[in-house]
């Protein structure tokens, strides 16, 4: 199949999970068990560190532990095991070598924002592209990996977001990246997000790209307690897996070739093409012209998640409300388009 599955769920929080939870039990379960094997944990560690996320997730908002709680019960699994998804990247932290990800971009003032996601080739045939239509009639369209209750999308108040690893090699112990990107998918405007960003942006090593319909926009990179704001220089945001507002990462560590490889091939057509436009990051993200470490990857063996490569490309129109899916890499792979209120 060359599409993502679409579910839709609705209702009140545990609803919606209850929903979530029997529409993609064989493939929640699945979930599991990829993280189960990458994890590199045992599973009492595992369940011991997605309890102490609990309690931080049922602080910053309890509706989403009633909603994580009702896919526990309509997948049939253990509720600590839902929060591992949620907290999959926090879990991870501990472990050396995570694989580098992702090439996120967005063209300044056309409200258009995009980028690759790049994991494990086990989660291209489980994520799923969910609906989730809220009482107070606010809609969210995301792609997401099964049990997990956020990720990279975009919503009815024409927010969009986005989302990059970058690692720290320390355990991380704030508010789970997951569910901070579900809470930015809840807001109604950039100065909502702000406000999160100040209030739980702590605890964290990713990277965000949020932008709205009227065509602003921002990048934050969460630094352990610290963040770093980047706004465009150009007409445009580019972000792959390294921290470009602190010296963290080098070019000479070969941990983080890729991510320099993917960032100044990006810059280059950039430069070269001045074209913002759906068609533009569509070529952008699609480029492979780098045989050895290209923006749109191939899967390829790989010590922390078995086989690496971009399992989805997605390109945001957050005014026209539209969604351009590519899913995985090959002589099939093709844009679909969608709309949020289709």
């Amino acid at each position: 199949m060359n599409q993502f599955r679409r579910i839709t769920i609705s209702g009140e929080p545990v609803e919606r999970g209850k929903q979530h939870g029997k529409q993609l039990s064989v493939e929640i379960s699945r979930t599991i068990d990829f993280y189960r094997s990458i994890f590199a944990l045992p599973e009492s560690e595992i369940l011991h560190r997605a309890d102490f996320f609990r309690a931080i997730i049922e602080r910053f908002n309890p509706t989403y532990i009633e909603e994580i709680d009702g896919i526990a019960q309509g997948a049939g699994v253990d509720l600590l095991w839902i929060i591992a998804l949620n907290a999959r990247t926090e879990i991870l932290s501990h472990c050396a070598g995570v694989s580098n990800e992702c090439t996120s971009v967005y063209y300044s003032g056309s409200a258009i924002l995009g980028q690759n996601w790049d994991w494990g080739k086990a989660l291209e045939s489980l994520s799923v592209l969910m609906k989730i239509v809220q009482t107070d009639g606010h809609i969210i369209f995301m792609l997401t990996e099964p049990g997990i209750i956020g990720k990279i999308g975009m919503n009815s108040a024409g927010l969009g977001v986005c989302l990059n690893i970058l690692t720290l090699g320390r355990l991380l112990d704030g508010l789970p990246v997951h569910i901070f990107l579900r809470a930015i998918l809840d807001c109604h405007s950039l100065a909502q997000v702000d406000s999160l960003l100040a209030s739980h942006g702590g605890g964290k090593a990713s990277n965000i790209m949020v932008a709205d319909a009227g065509g602003a926009g921002f990048n934050i990179e969460f630094c352990g307690e610290n963040s770093y704001r980047l706004v465009a220089e150009s007409d445009y945001l580019l972000h792959t897996n390294h921290y470009l507002d602190s010296p963290i990462n080098s070019e000479k560590d070969p941990s983080f070739s890729s991510s320099y490889a993917r960032l100044n091939k990006a810059t280059q057509i950039l430069s070269e093409n001045k074209e913002r436009s759906v068609a533009g990051m569509r070529a952008l993200l699609s480029d492979d012209s780098d045989r050895s470490l290209p923006i749109y990857r191939e899967y390829i063996p790989d010590d922390s998640v078995h086989e690496l490569g971009t399992i989805c490309t997605i390109v945001m129109e957050l005014a026209q409300q539209k969604m351009h899916v590519r899913k995985g890499k090959g002589p099939d792979a093709k844009f679909f388009e969608y709309h949020l209120e289709g």
